[in-house]
């Protein structure tokens, strides 16, 4: 039996199981998204590691950033060049250009050390399905969530002069900052 590609595995998503991570008939189905997931994350982190987003980007005629667009950064602004130089090593440069790539790797990392025990041991432990229901006070506070943090981002940019991630051109940068 192939267990990456099942006939039956339509099915296996949209049921509600009441076993949580015991459902072993659906354990086929949910192999191949957890391996796709293990090999492209680790593909992009060694990418990430080996290749300088600055120098790979600057072949572009535009400026791939919505901090280009709207003049502020938002959340994830600076999060490529962040990785980078956290897998490089270097934390002070991370930080700098964007905290969020400490706790967004360490997520990155147990997802793959989550999945590649699932695999080895042939049980799925973790369904995002359950995880993740959404209620209107979720939602909510995810979105408060976001703004706070995009608040956070936008000031530590403006307050500690990183030029690399504003642009004083842009509509916003010119309605919060002078």
């Amino acid at each position: 039996m192939n267990v990456f590609a099942n006939e039956n595995c339509a099915g296996a998503y949209s049921r509600n199981n009441a076993t949580f991570g015991q459902d072993l008939e659906s354990y086929p189905c949910r192999l191949g998204p957890r391996f796709a997931f293990i090999v492209s994350a680790l593909a992009a982190l060694l990418l990430l590691r080996w290749i300088d987003p600055v120098v790979a980007g600057s072949w572009l005629m535009f400026h791939p950033s919505c901090g280009a667009i709207t003049g502020l950064p938002c959340i994830f602004c600076g999060m490529t060049r962040a990785l980078h130089l956290l897998l490089n090593g270097n934390f002070v440069g991370a930080i700098y250009f964007n905290w969020l790539a400490f706790p967004f790797l360490a997520a990155v990392i147990f997802l793959i050390a989550l999945f590649a025990i699932e695999i080895a041991r042939r049980r799925v432990i973790w369904r995002s399905s359950v995880v993740l229901s959404m209620t209107q006070r979720r939602l909510t506070a995810f979105g408060l969530g976001v703004l706070l943090l995009w608040t956070l981002q936008a000031y530590l940019a403006v307050s500690q002069h990183k030029h690399e991630l504003l642009n004083s051109r842009g509509p916003l940068y010119a309605l919060f900052v002078h």
